[in-house]
């Protein structure tokens, strides 16, 4: 199950250096570009949440890599 945007979850992927190791590559991307897209504009927090969770509703193996965060 994906979580909802509210879950914390999400955010806070994005706005601390946890290890990404164990996702999937592309997950791993994603998640950089993202997080490096915050740092410089915090404002876009919530869109960039969005963003990573709509990734994850069209890729399945992403799944997997959202139950580790």
């Amino acid at each position: 199950m994906i979580p909802d945007l509210n879950d914390p979850r999400w955010k806070r992927v994005l706005t601390n250096d946890s290890d990404l190791s164990s996702a999937s590559l592309a997950t791993r991307i994603l998640i950089t570009r993202l997080r490096r897209e915050v740092a410089d504009a915090p404002a876009t927090l919530s869109a960039k949440m969005g963003e990573l969770r709509d990734f994850v509703a069209k890729n399945s193996f992403a799944v997997a890599d959202v139950a580790k965060f």
